[in-house]
């Protein structure tokens, strides 16, 4: 009767080989195939802490949150000191939407003095909460920065411009002018956004905002420009689910130095309407889709004017590991169609666009970190002929790179340096060019 009776309130061993399974499945990435291992053996080891601990981080990568709970929940019954299983926990109630446990789980978590690596994963979740709380509370929030640089290639041009047009256009002992001339030159920046929100009921919330940016160059100052927009819409936050659809209207000024009078400028004005679907599969990722439609116009360059249909797919992992790093990955297609012919009637500058675009974030230390960006676009003409005469379809393929350090010097303000490098390889040798950037800036957020 005593071994009997022992059998029903002693814990039940776990099976090192199942445990191993499902461990091995967890690092593999295969959180679903571990979580159908575990559950099969949850009436016999339930309790355990070994087995509640892997039980909730598979049920955790598998989207399965409430069973994550009350696994995690069983380990810390057992262990209040169990740091991973406070740390899931604090992770599974942010993936639920609960952000209140959330936060008060990771700033109990942040007053242990954990290490570095934790405390650098404990701040990425508390200012995601912060950000999540600003959505659902009405006030005014926004930034400014303050910023210098130099430009390596300010009108984004070749460097031996007549061979180019010699080759675009068939034209022979054509000179640089004006807009043709590659420029150089050190700059200083501005700029500011503002943004308002209003809550209405549970999970929806209204917004609007503007934005300014100014730049100015030494001793070209045809070239200085000023940008500004403004936008309004409604988003939705329902667990793991955001929603968000915006209207907005963008003005691009910039004088340049092209032939004609009167004068034409590089002015820009676009309206836009888009709508951004996001979701989290768990803690650590999200994916999302948006879609936009726009109508560009310059003002003095009608030729130029087109509507445009733009769809891309997003995907962003973050990694506790050491410098917690963060991948944003998206794709992106588009369809623009010239609203004007040129001067031939029949010919218009209408083409299509495919890209990708990577953004990968480490941190060193808590308040400094290293981002790096890619990027590569493909460009196709639809008529022929279009930006040259000897050229019957104009490709391009456009590429860009980013690499820069950031440091949070206080908890609203940064500063960061980044150099950038664009190159654009066209058979219309017109289009080619490459272009660095080297800048620093200030910005400080308030709310």
């Amino acid at each position: 009767m005593l071994v009997l009776a022992a059998s029903f309130t002693a814990p039940v061993l776990a099976d090192p080989a199942a445990l191993e399974r499902a461990r091995r499945l967890l690092n593999e990435a295969n959180p679903k195939q571990a979580y159908m291992e575990l559950v099969k053996l949850e009436a016999q080891l339930a309790g355990t802490i070994e087995f509640d601990y892997l039980l909730g981080v598979a049920s955790l990568d598998s989207g399965k949150l409430e069973d994550a709970i009350v696994a995690f929940e069983r380990v810390l019954a057992l262990n209040p000191g169990h740091a991973g299983a406070q740390m899931d926990l604090a992770r599974t109630f942010f993936a639920a939407g609960s952000f209140d446990l959330a936060e008060s789980a990771f700033r109990e978590l942040a007053n242990s003095n954990p290490p570095p690596l934790a405390q650098q994963t404990i701040n990425r979740y508390l200012e995601a909460i912060e950000s999540r709380k600003r959505q659902t509370t009405p006030g005014w929030r926004g930034w400014a920065e303050l910023g210098m640089g130099y430009d390596s290639n300010i009108t984004g041009v070749p460097t031996d411009f007549g061979g180019a047009a010699q080759q675009s256009f068939g034209l022979i002992g054509i000179e640089a002018t004006g807009n043709s001339i590659k420029r150089k030159a050190g700059f200083g920046t501005a700029a500011g956004s503002v943004e308002y929100s209003l809550p209405i009921t549970r999970g929806w919330t209204r917004f609007a905002g503007a934005d300014a940016r100014v730049r100015g160059y030494d001793g070209e100052s045809n070239y200085n420009s000023a940008a500004g927009d403004v936008r309004a819409g409604g988003s939705l936050n329902d667990g793991p689910t955001q929603w968000r659809l915006m209207a907005g209207f963008q003005a691009f000024n910039q004088d340049g130095e092209a032939p004609g009078d009167p004068q034409p400028t590089n002015d820009r004005r676009t309206a836009n309407v888009q709508g951004d679907w996001k979701y989290t599969l768990d803690p650590k990722t999200q994916v999302g889709l948006s879609a936009q439609y726009a109508r560009v116009r310059f003002p003095e360059n009608e030729v130029e004017d087109f509507n445009q249909v733009f769809l891309s797919a997003s995907w962003l992992r973050s990694f506790e590991t050491k410098g917690v790093p963060l991948l944003y990955l998206t794709a992106f297609v588009s369809d623009d169609r010239a609203v004007n012919k040129l001067f031939d009637g029949e010919t218009d500058k209408s083409k299509n666009l495919v890209g990708v675009r990577s953004y990968l974030q480490y941190s060193l230390t808590p308040r400094l970190s290293a981002f790096n960006g890619l990027g590569y676009v493909m460009r196709r003409d639809k008529d022929e002929f279009a930006r040259a005469t000897t050229v019957e379809k104009g490709k391009d393929k456009f590429a860009e790179l980013l690499l820069g350090l950031n440091w949070q010097f206080r908890k609203s303000c940064a500063v960061r340096a980044q150099y950038s490098y664009t190159r654009n390889d066209s058979n219309i040798s017109i289009y080619d060019f490459n272009r660095s950037e080297l800048s620093t800036a200030v910005r400080c957020e308030f709310n």
